[in-house]
């Protein structure tokens, strides 16, 4: 393949990109990636691989990463690529003397640590955002979700606080305002109790109680 002979890996040690034992440490891929980052067919390089189905070694990026991209169309790959390429000037990784990825900086909040939960389509197997902003994000899902559910008519009327949990609401039974504690749990209520309060809970199981027993 004629590009092949404009590859910026052409005259480097292939170990570095195939090693000779076992996979490539997280170290090796990412010395191997500062040469893909900067040769001129990269893109053409990825292809064949993702074209042949090649699981092993290093073409433009790890077997791990490339996985995202199966069945992507060339102007879209090569858009990926330099986006992809973009992170490594960013995260900043370092590595133990066994060249596994111990510490990097979180693309959101651009702290340098070692809290990264797990990510196999990543570099060095681990998410680019630290666990404290993906705690963050969750939770910021969370509180969306119940404001969205404030926003609907209900006729239970709840108020939230500022951060999204039920202070209180009326019981659609009695109709009276209770607090949140007046509320049996239930996760797909709003604010995550019940529409009932307990009290009414109570009264309509010990009714129908009375019932079933009358009728016995």
């Amino acid at each position: 393949m004629e590009w092949q002979n404009r590859a910026a890996c052409k005259d480097v040690n292939t170990e570095l990109f195939f090693p000779v034992e076992g996979n490539l440490t997280d170290q090796q891929y990412w010395q191997a990636s500062e040469i893909c980052k900067e040769c001129p067919v990269n893109v053409a390089c990825l292809k064949m691989a993702l074209d042949q189905g090649i699981s092993n070694g290093l073409f433009c990026l790890p077997e791990r990463v490339r996985k995202r991209f199966k069945n992507k169309k060339l102007d879209n790959l090569s858009k990926t690529v330099k986006e992809t390429f973009k992170i490594m000037d960013i995260i900043d990784p370092s590595f133990n003397l066994k060249g596994k990825l111990i510490k990097k900086r979180c693309l959101r909040c651009n702290r340098y640590g070692k809290g990264f939960a797990a990510d196999c389509e990543n570099w060095g197997a681990k998410s680019h955002i630290c666990v404290s902003c993906y705690i963050e994000i969750e939770n910021n899902k969370h509180i969306d979700k119940l404001l969205e559910i404030e926003k609907k008519p209900s006729k239970s009327m709840p108020e939230f606080d500022d951060h999204g949990i039920l202070l209180n609401k009326k019981c659609t039974k009695c109709w009276k305002r209770k607090d949140t504690k007046d509320f049996t749990k239930r996760p797909k209520g709003i604010g995550s109790r019940t529409s009932w309060c307990k009290v009414c809970l109570n009264k309509n199981l010990q009714d129908w109680h009375n019932k079933k027993n009358d009728s016995t």
